[in-house]
């Protein structure tokens, strides 16, 4: 069991690994928010959750959703639009999925959006239960995720 368990740990660090040495810049012109995600479950499993979340959420727009992609808009209470993606690859030993999801702000003039961006992907993630996934990991800073000091989801 604990060879298992290390087998799977060392597959989702290697996965997070590639997720943040390939991603593409973060737009420094609106407010935005990038988080990469570990989970020890299968992408598919993990892309239905997402999915499903995103539905019964009246503040979500689903937009196309593919075998690794789900994008969405939502809308804030005020009326601003963001646009909400999730980008999912197994890890090196399939056995988990590694998640990065992104979400910007419409608006160029939101840049302190007080961790709106942060929320649009939290909410989904914790909505889902995925945060409660066999190995749950969350990876995120306040270079990556404007804000998300000052958050409060709700």
């Amino acid at each position: 069991m604990a060879a298992r368990t290390l087998a799977v740990a060392c597959a989702l660090f290697l996965g997070s690994c590639s997720i943040v040495a390939n991603s593409a810049p973060a737009d420094t012109t609106r407010a935005f928010c990038k988080i990469v995600w570990l989970f020890g479950l299968p992408c598919d499993q993990v892309n239905m959750a997402i999915v499903t979340q995103i539905k019964a959420m009246g503040s979500y727009k689903l937009g196309p959703v593919t075998a690794a992609s789900v994008q969405a808009n939502h809308t804030s209470a005020v009326g601003q639009i963001e646009s909400v993606n999730f980008s999912m690859a197994s890890t090196a030993m399939g056995l988990g999925c590694h998640v990065e999801g992104s979400s910007v702000s419409a608006l160029w003039y939101s840049l302190l959006d007080n961790g709106t961006n942060y929320c649009n992907l939290h909410n989904v993630v914790q909505g889902s239960g995925l945060a409660k996934a066999p190995g749950f990991v969350e990876f995120t800073n306040e270079w990556l995720c404007l804000g998300v000091g000052l958050s409060a989801c709700k």
